[in-house]
């Protein structure tokens, strides 16, 4: 029988081949259409958006529990609160009405998404208005000033979450959501400023102008700060239900009439923009500020890298930025103020000018303890470097001693090997002297000590046998270990 020879494949065939099971290979990875429930997704997300009954209680017993947690300054209690609250649903809504060209399920998202800010507003303005403490916390404060990287969190944590509610399986994945995107807090952040507002207007006729206007100014930071925030995550939640939304091809909403399909379209399409332009304008100046602190950080590195704990970068107006520094130890001359507002303007890439506001730090009762623990951990070190450099002096000063004695025995030893060679020699050695020498050893700092007697012999007598009889005389009287004769 004849055998068939295959034909040889060539580099770029093979090359081809490789790369199209790379490609089936990703496609098989990252395919969102296996497990994909299109009609389940929506039926889920249209059911729970609905903000009233038990919805309506979740949300606000999670919003009091959140509440409390960030008056007690503990993320543990916020989390808690997010996970049992069901403020992603109707946001989920609106973003699938606006996919599937659905007017009514996005107006009906919106109305719910309304009583849901409302509820969450009410809950939260009431809980921080009777509490006695109601301070400004860490948790509070760190929710006033969104961030471009929270605007990162929310578009991840929304394509988390529509993706999960598209699945026939439906995982756990919406209560991780809610936790990432932190939609509550802000909220009940904006709660606690309107609180502040009301609190604010009841003691206005006990304050001065200016302090009356300084503390309207902090607070409407605070709630516009926050529902900034809330927006945002909101928003690019949204967005990204609606991009997988469209990009999974769930089929648009069929109407009879043609007039009536392209009205709605409009409709959801001007609502759409609506929404859109407010938030990209917000994101470029989040983009930008992210970058005026950047340059803020360069400031305080190159001008005052040892004095500033601690320093803040906000708005006063759209204009103008200010910088509060936070000195230790340090004070600013007011006439210096200008001169470092103009090296901000002239020399960093700003984007609004700034107005510096150097304040003197206090230490906390916290910042006092960790100081005087750090310089008695620096006392500490200092007695025991001193011990061993006492300890080091007196092992230095014995072995000197040890050294001294050696000497001097070594020396009584030598003028009595001298006396006994005279002795046993007297008609043949004419002079006979010691000497010590000093070799180091290789390459290092080793250094060892040879004993050299130099011995004149008399008429030729320095005989072998007279050589190796003064050398055992000398060795038994010294006790070296090693020495050297040297006879001339």
């Amino acid at each position: 029988m004849s055998q068939t020879n295959m034909p040889a494949r060539s580099p770029r065939a093979l090359i081809m081949e490789l790369f199209g099971l790379i490609k089936s290979w990703f496609h098989t990875l990252f395919d969102l259409e296996e497990g994909l429930d299109r009609e389940g997704a929506v039926i889920s997300i249209r059911n729970n958006r609905k903000m009233q009954g038990a919805n309506a209680w979740l949300l606000g017993c999670s919003i009091m529990i959140a509440s409390l947690g960030l008056d007690l300054n503990s993320p543990a209690v916020i989390i808690g609160a997010m996970l049992v609250s069901p403020l992603m649903s109707p946001i989920l809504g609106i973003g699938l009405g606006v996919a599937i060209n659905d007017q009514y399920t996005m107006f009906n998202s919106l109305r719910h998404f309304g009583v849901a800010i409302l509820i969450a507003l009410v809950t939260s303005t009431f809980y921080f208005f009777v509490t006695p403490f109601g301070n400004v916390t860490p948790e509070i404060q760190g929710r006033t000033s969104p961030t471009f990287l929270d605007g990162l969190v929310a578009i991840f944590g929304g394509l988390a979450g529509i993706i999960s509610a598209t699945r026939k399986d439906k995982s756990n994945a919406i209560p991780g959501v809610a936790i990432a995107t932190a939609l509550m807090p802000p909220l009940c952040v904006t709660g606690f400023g309107i609180a502040e507002l009301f609190e604010l207007l009841i003691r206005k006729g006990g304050m001065s102008s200016g302090l009356y206007a300084q503390e309207l100014s902090r607070t409407a930071g605070i709630i516009f700060g926050s529902f900034y925030l809330f927006f945002l995550n909101s928003f690019f939640i949204a967005l990204t239900t609606y991009l997988i939304i469209r990009f999974l091809r769930f089929p648009l909403k069929s109407y009879v009439d043609a007039r009536e399909a392209y009205r709605n379209r409009m409709i959801t399409a001007f609502f759409s923009m609506l929404v859109s332009l407010p938030s990209a304008f917000i994101l470029y100046r989040l983009y930008q500020m992210q970058q005026d602190k950047q340059e803020v950080t360069r400031f305080v590195d190159e001008y005052f890298p040892e004095v500033c704990i601690n320093y803040e970068l906000t708005g006063i107006d759209p204009d103008t930025n200010k910088l509060i520094l936070q000195l230790l130890g340090r004070r600013i001359p007011e006439d210096s103020i200008a001169h470092y507002e103009q090296i901000l303007e002239e020399d960093f890439d700003l984007h609004k000018p700034v107005r510096l506001f150097p304040v003197q730090a206090e230490m906390s009762l916290n910042d006092v303890k960790s100081s005087l623990q750090a310089q008695r951990q620096e006392v500490v070190k200092m007695i025991e470097s001193e011990r061993r450099a006492a300890t080091d002096a007196m092992l230095q000063a014995e072995e000197l001693k040890l050294q001294l004695a050696r000497s001097r025995s070594d020396s009584a030893l030598v003028e009595k090997s001298l006396r006994l060679a005279r002795e046993a020699f007297p008609d043949e050695i004419g002079g006979i002297q010691y000497a010590e020498r000093t070799k180091v050893l290789g390459d290092s700092a080793t250094l060892n000590n040879q004993h050299v007697y130099l011995v004149e012999w008399k008429n030729r007598k320095g005989t072998k046998a007279n050589k190796e009889r003064l050398e055992g005389i000398l060795k038994v009287s010294t006790e070296f270990d090693t020495l050297q004769v040297i006879s001339y």
